[in-house]
């Protein structure tokens, strides 16, 4: 196992990694430190976030990617009212 792999196995292992894989409530703090875990490990990623519209919901979109093939996708719905975010500690 090539040391990437072994840094891409160790992040299925976080707890972050399972709240967000769960779709569990995450707080924007929260998404920060992964996304600051991602890039401490070397784990290339890309993040965007869609405002909404009268159509769909604004939401955020978390796409890490494995290799040239194969990429994890989280989509984290921002409801107004019941968002996935709450306020940072």
């Amino acid at each position: 196992m090539a040391p990437f792999d072994n840094q891409i196995m160790s992040v299925f292992t976080w707890d972050l990694f399972q709240q967000i894989a769960a779709n569990s409530c995450v707080s924007l703090y929260k998404l920060n430190l992964f996304t600051a875990m991602l890039i401490n490990n070397g784990i290339p990623y890309d993040l965007s976030f869609v405002s909404g519209t009268r159509k769909e919901a604004p939401a955020i979109q978390l796409t890490i990617h494995i290799n040239p093939t194969a990429t994890l996708v989280f989509v984290i719905a921002l409801e107004p009212g019941s968002t996935a975010f709450a306020p940072s500690p």
